[in-house]
């Protein structure tokens, strides 16, 4: 008989290497591993969508409900700044756990006080409950700047409240024990009196957090 054939891959041609043998109860095990976990994944996405829909979380809203600067009228030193915000927890399920607050007030793009204490000590609010945040006797040394502001143009004297805290949330018996940095930034003007313009009343403030 002929020798047969060789290929350049020292393979003998006219051959072919068996397929290896089937496994057919492997076949059906990972089919039916792969089926479990994608139901498994469909039905814990299900209950999570759902458990979002009854919650529903929303942010606190803060708002200015008074603000003073007095002095304005006097032209020069000191000008005492008072007022109040109000912080809203919105959530029928969610409490939130604040940390203490501290107050600062930015005016003509540099801060005239800054990181004053607002609260004593941490604040715990229910769900459905709005908490006042008043405060007194911040001395600001911007009087004179203050006073030319109200002599000129609509006599509107405009700063920002910056209120900065941590914060974490708690749904029925779970609570949430990580903390997060809360800054708040509320726009105020006042008119030559120091007294708040009617526009800024209970004007909501903006909130970063998360």
């Amino acid at each position: 008989m002929p020798p047969e054939a060789s290929s350049s891959t020292g393979f003998i041609a006219g051959r072919t290497r068996p397929l290896p043998a089937e496994r057919p109860h492997l076949t059906r095990c990972t089919k039916l591993l792969c089926s479990a976990f994608l139901t498994l994944l469909l039905v814990a996405g299900v209950i999570v969508f759902v458990a979002y829909l009854a919650v529903r979380p929303h942010r606190p809203r803060f708002h200015v409900t008074a603000f003073t600067a007095s002095g304005i009228p006097f032209g020069g030193g000191l000008v005492v700044l008072s007022g109040q915000l109000t912080v809203r927890n919105p959530n029928r399920d969610i409490a939130y756990f604040f940390d203490r607050f501290y107050l600062s007030v930015e005016y003509r793009g540099g801060d005239v006080a800054r990181d004053r204490p607002l609260t004593a000590a941490p604040l715990y609010q229910p769900p459905k409950t709005t908490s006042p945040l008043p405060f007194q006797g911040v001395e600001v040394s911007a009087g004179e700047d203050m006073a030319k502001d109200a002599a000129e143009g609509d006599g509107r004297v405009e700063m920002t409240v910056r209120v900065r805290s941590r914060i974490r949330a708690r749904l029925a018996f779970w609570g949430n024990r990580h903390w997060h940095p809360l800054n708040v930034r509320c726009e105020v003007a006042v008119g030559p009196d120091g007294q708040l313009l009617a526009e800024y009343l209970q004007k909501r403030c903006s909130i970063d957090f998360f």
